[in-house]
């Protein structure tokens, strides 16, 4: 199965499906990688993702309670398997630790970050909805062909050595993983609106406008929910380093944001939003 350099998470997870599924444990884990990948997002590129995001999902498991080191085994070797392919120059599963003061705690409610005004859901864009709907459709769709596949394989009576058969039943675990994700995402969502407003601070759905302190230049940035994340037309996801430093933010404000490459500052010039 050819793959790209920094293919997209989803297309990773389909990737190590493939290479490991003798493996039992990834059998089993097939729930909490597809809650993984949901919570990354998707059509984010593997090298995209930072040790900080990854330590914060071990956090946000850790609040599980005691079997939360255990969920988090599939995660860890999904992640190995990057640094394996050479995907990422820097091993990420080490940062899939859960907290000591946390691994036998209750169960708690937490907000995630990027939520707008601590509220609950998925914050999209009348598009973005529509395409996540679209995506649902399309996953229906392409659930009945894999049935059909199954079926297909199951025709052959020998069981031990079906490949076919454990191909498509990996092909539809992922599919229903997928399916699940998206129809909570569309029933918890909330649309942002369409006409642009002044806001007195940023959130889910507010273009930003920068201006660096170093250069000069000034970039404005859309901020979205990671499904609806496209850096090439400035609309960048909460979840990223910069996304998540824009938040909550003000006019005049000045911001410091660590990214891989170095340190940025920007002041913040306008913020117009839903």
């Amino acid at each position: 199965m050819a793959i790209q350099l920094n293919p997209s998470i989803s297309e990773a997870l389909t990737h190590f499906v493939a290479a490991k599924k003798t493996a039992k444990s990834v059998q089993q884990g097939h729930q909490e990688l597809g809650r993984f990948v949901a919570w990354c997002g998707r059509e984010r590129g593997v090298g995209d993702l930072s040790p900080s995001e990854v330590a914060e999902y071990a956090q946000q498991i850790g609040l599980g309670g005691q079997d939360s080191a255990h969920r988090l085994h599939p995660v860890k070797a999904f992640l190995t398997y990057w640094k394996d392919q050479g995907w990422i120059d820097n091993g990420l599963a080490s940062h899939l630790r859960v907290p000591r003061t946390r691994r036998n705690t209750p169960a708690k409610t937490s907000v995630r970050r990027g939520d707008v005004n601590g509220n609950n859901g998925t914050h999209l864009s009348q598009e973005g909805y529509d395409r996540l709907v679209a995506q649902l459709d399309d996953l229906k769709g392409e659930r009945v062909g894999v049935v059909e596949e199954i079926k297909r394989a199951m025709a052959d009576k020998d069981f031990r050595e079906n490949a076919p058969l454990d191909a498509a039943k990996d092909h539809q675990g992922i599919i229903e993983s997928r399916i699940r994700d998206l129809e909570a995402s569309i029933n918890s969502a909330q649309i942002l609106e369409s006409k642009p407003a002044k806001v007195a601070r940023s959130r889910v759905g507010a273009k930003v406008t920068l201006k660096d302190v170093t250069s000069g230049r000034v970039i404005a940035y859309t901020l979205v929910d990671v499904r609806e994340a496209d850096a090439s037309t400035g609309r960048i996801s909460t979840k990223s380093p910069v996304g998540l430093a824009l938040l909550d933010r003000t006019v005049g404000e000045e911001v410091t944001i660590n990214v891989p490459k170095g340190t940025l500052k920007y002041t913040v010039q306008k913020i117009a939003g839903a």
